[in-house]
């Protein structure tokens, strides 16, 4: 097959003929003939100066005018012709220019001299009505590279991607970089979903073949994300719009896969920015609510906390729960507003249960977008001056996973500093994600939550009971609190208990519930292990 970049080239070149030397021979047409009449009224004149001398005169007069007025037109055109063409040629450099820019990393072509030949190539595609797939590359957690090993590795490795991704030698390709750690290519090769899915997937195992850079051995993930032309759009900004969407959904879903524009991709996403509309207009008006779950201390059955549980009553779907709509949230950025409005909800809600007489404290989760603004340490010291909640009785819950970032340092400061206010930390889903003893040595944390899936096989599988075991005596070793999750059975409450740990919530003890009922089955005493709570809030 001949590559397409080839045709492109001989048409280019054919649109470029240069047409001067016939335009040059059209425009100087007119002085000729100028000159032609001049000359003769040189010779009528120097017959008709032997009869009549006056007239004679004034004829070759005019012709010598003439001929010197055609000879300056002539020069005068001639010269515009030639700066016309210099600036054609100019004009034809500099729309050349593109195609010779390079990434000076990889050698690639860049995004701008991509967009130039992509945009030539689907021209041609377009009038030999041919079909052609654009495939974006990004590498998951490329800034973990940079951060753990340096840029340079980060370079070498962009470099090594670059190679992997050449095209094959049965296909007509453009391949570039299009900048930080996303590639293009743009493939005869994929013409439709079916080749697409194939040469994505073959693309993602490609790259995840492990990598040796700088002696620092590496496993690659990417997400690849493919828009099919003309399917995917009829110019080159649609069909990359299509393949940044086909990349979100693959980067959405985990990541290491490839996803390819469709029709059912369109309808998700629009069903997606449909729920962000709504998760913007609760929002905005307040329509979300905080639901509170008791935390019984397993030795004496009092209640000593709360934990906050973000709740959307949305007017259609009914009850959203938080792992529906925080992600959405923490991608669109309004994790903002709406963690704010969590804080200061729950330092309130702190407050009215401390002047009902009942001082428990009271934790809310923090995501790893709050915890990375640089306003939090501000919008905490608000929560707790505005509601009047002492700082001791907010805990803020953060989710293990934070602590694999390379910033680690800069969450740690910040850690520290809300610590120093008096606030409680603790790690939530504990075992889950990167359990680490340096960590747990290092932050300034106060507690750990042992994750809900350990607990689900207590009394079954003993491999479950060592790793809660084994929690609850890392606990005991750092001077750490332990609070269970998802307690639901009698057997799981008795394990704890004989283990060690200090507290749990579960439905053996409450559902999460809104605050008028939580308030009354505090009051109320209507839950057998909160009434030691209530009896000593009222003693106190």
């Amino acid at each position: 097959m001949t590559p397409p970049t080839l045709h492109l080239a001989e048409e280019a070149r054919a649109l470029r003929e240069p047409a001067a030397p016939l335009l040059r021979s059209r425009i100087l047409f007119g002085p000729a003939l100028a000159a032609v009449l001049a000359v003769a009224l040189l010779v009528l004149g120097s017959t008709l100066l032997g009869d009549a001398t006056l007239l004679g005169a004034m004829t070759m007069a005019l012709g010598v005018a003439g001929l010197v007025a055609a000879s300056v037109l002539a020069l005068h055109l001639a010269r515009g012709i030639d700066s016309g063409a210099a600036m054609a040629d100019t004009a034809t450099e500099a729309s050349a220019a593109p195609a010779t820019l390079l990434d000076t990393l990889t050698g690639l072509p860049d995004s701008g001299s991509f967009r130039w030949r992509a945009e030539d190539l689907l021209a041609l595609a377009c009038r030999q009505g041919g079909r052609l797939g654009i495939v974006l590359v990004d590498i998951d957690g490329f800034n973990d590279i940079n951060g753990y090993h340096g840029y340079r590795v980060g370079d070498l490795v962009l470099r090594q991607v670059a190679r992997r991704l050449a095209p094959t030698a049965d296909e007509a390709a453009l391949l570039a970089r299009l900048g930080a750690d996303r590639f293009a290519l743009l493939t005869t090769a994929v013409a439709d979903e079916p080749a697409g899915e194939v040469r994505g997937a073959a693309i993602v195992e490609q790259l995840r073949r492990l990598l040796v850079v700088d002696g620092v051995e590496l496993e690659l993930s990417v997400s690849v994300g493919i828009a099919i032309f003309p399917d995917g759009g009829p110019t080159l900004e649609p069909l990359l719009r299509c393949a940044e969407m086909a990349l979100a959904e693959a980067k959405r879903a985990g990541g290491a896969r490839a996803r390819v524009f469709s029709k059912r991709t369109d309808q998700v996403l629009k069903a997606r920015r449909s729920f962000e509309r709504d998760l913007r207009t609760a929002i905005e008006n307040g329509d979300f609510q905080l639901h509170y779950q008791p935390q019984i201390d397993l030795r004496s059955g009092e209640v000593v906390g709360v934990e906050g549980l973000l709740r959307w009553p949305h007017r259609e779907r009914g009850m959203i729960p938080p792992a529906s709509f925080i992600p959405v949230a923490e991608a669109t950025g309004l994790i903002r507003p709406l963690g704010a409005w969590v804080l200061a909800e729950a330092c309130r809600a702190g407050r009215r249960l401390h002047d009902r007489g009942l001082p428990l404290s009271i934790a809310v989760n923090l995501s790893a977008a709050q915890l990375r603004q640089q306003d939090l340490l501000n919008l905490v010291g608000k929560a707790l001056t505005d509601s009047g909640l002492p700082a001791g009785s907010l805990e803020l819950e953060l989710t293990e996973s934070l602590f694999v970032d390379p910033s680690e340092i800069l969450l740690r400061r910040a850690l520290e500093r809300i610590a120093e206010m008096g606030v409680q930390l603790a790690i939530d889903d504990f075992g889950t994600g990167y359990s680490s003893l340096a960590y747990l040595k290092r932050l300034p944390v106060s507690k750990i939550k042992i994750d809900r899936s350990f607990l689900a096989d207590i009394g079954q599988e003993r491999t479950d009971e060592a790793i809660v075991r084994t929690i609850i005596g890392l606990a005991r070793t750092f001077g750490k609190q332990v609070l269970a999750e998802g307690v639901e059975t009698e057997a799981q409450r008795q394990f704890l208990i004989r283990e060690g740990c200090d507290s749990a919530q579960g439905y053996l003890f409450s559902r999460p519930v809104a605050e008028p009922a939580l308030t009354g089955q505090l009051l109320g005493e209507t839950i057998p292990a909160i009434a030691g709570a209530v009896r000593l809030a009222r003693a106190g």
